[in-house]
């Protein structure tokens, strides 16, 4: 599949604010509001975009972002049939996704304290140990969001960056009830907020922009299918050795440069530095990965790396004070 010219500019305005009416996106495109709409419809329909997203720093809610990968023995579809079924059940899932390579699936969960880290964490684990070769649990220190500029004909320099520091900030149960109404549905129309919140619009966008001042909620993103475009979602691992600030910063620019690299993440867990990385084959997968050998050969130690095979619609988060 290739975009049209003025499908890559809707997704290029949508990924920087899917918040934006059709009216807006159509001025900056040069489209009408009307066209703008079936353009996107279509967008979703074939299954390019598949989700309109809001970003929230977790960390200023109390959360830690918990990654856990897991690699069975023989992953049949009846183990992953019941692992989709469990995750369903539990609380506070945020993304579960089916890989290829050096791990079998991923599931993103949030936690408030160590303790429900375990609960969560036995509670996944429990019911697979006789399957399991291997696990990891990573908890993210800091997210680097990147423009889909594997997409775009010309680059785009952006970098939206989430220090996992926790905040001190005082919300309400409207304030909740606005970030869970939006976090997975970014373009929900006003009036379906001022009816769940009971505020009138302008309440509604008052809470919003202080939201956003206060750092809590960080931006309107979209989520892009890249099989659509015949194109592979690598996830890499990286053990770095021999660093300091200032190469770190140089290492995360090298990647933030790079047209297939659409998030890093900085972890706390088995690995100091991941990133994904949108390519065709693993053949440039190994051109990339020779490219940052070069670049820093006395800082990466060792890599491994997987492909995103499939994601699955699961999130059971429900943000709250408690």
């Amino acid at each position: 599949m290739k975009l049209s010219v003025k499908d890559e500019r809707i997704i290029k305005e949508l990924d920087n604010n899917s918040r934006r009416s059709f009216s807006e996106i159509g001025k900056k495109v040069g489209l009408p509001k009307n066209i703008v709409n079936y353009r996107i419809k279509k967008l979703v329909d074939d299954g390019v975009i598949t989700l309109f997203c809001t970003t929230v720093n977790r960390a200023k809610l109390g959360y830690m972002y918990c990654r856990l990968f897991l690699k069975f023995m023989g992953f049949s579809e009846k183990i992953k049939d019941s692992l989709v079924n469990s995750l369903s059940k539990l609380k506070n899932i945020h993304f579960a996704a089916r890989l290829d390579g050096s791990f079998d699936f991923c599931v993103i969960f949030l936690a408030k304290t160590i303790k429900e880290i375990d609960e969560i964490y036995d509670s996944i684990i429990y019911s697979l140990d006789n399957h399991l070769i291997d696990k990891e649990l990573s908890i993210a220190s800091r997210i680097y969001y990147l423009p889909y500029n594997y997409l775009y004909s010309e680059k785009e320099v952006r970098v939206d960056e989430v220090v996992n520091v926790k905040g001190d900030v005082k919300l309400d149960e409207k304030d909740y009830l606005l970030i869970n109404s939006i976090k997975e549905d970014s373009r929900k129309p006003m009036i379906e907020l001022t009816s769940k919140l009971g505020l009138s619009p302008q309440m509604v966008r008052v809470r919003m922009k202080r939201l956003f001042k206060e750092g809590i909620i960080t931006g309107f993103k979209i989520r892009v299918n890249p099989k659509k475009f015949n194109l592979n979602n690598f996830h890499i691992f990286l053990n770095l050795t021999n660093m300091n600030q200032v190469k770190y910063k140089d290492l995360v620019h090298f990647l933030a440069g790079k047209k297939s690299v659409t998030q890093i993440v900085k972890g706390l867990g088995r690995w100091d530095l991941e990133f994904e990385a949108v390519l065709e084959s693993h053949f440039e997968l190994h051109d990339l990965l020779k490219e940052l050998r070069n670049k820093f050969p006395d800082n990466i130690l060792k890599y491994e790396s997987t492909i995103l095979y499939e994601v699955y619609p699961i999130n059971t988060v429900k943000y709250s004070g408690g």
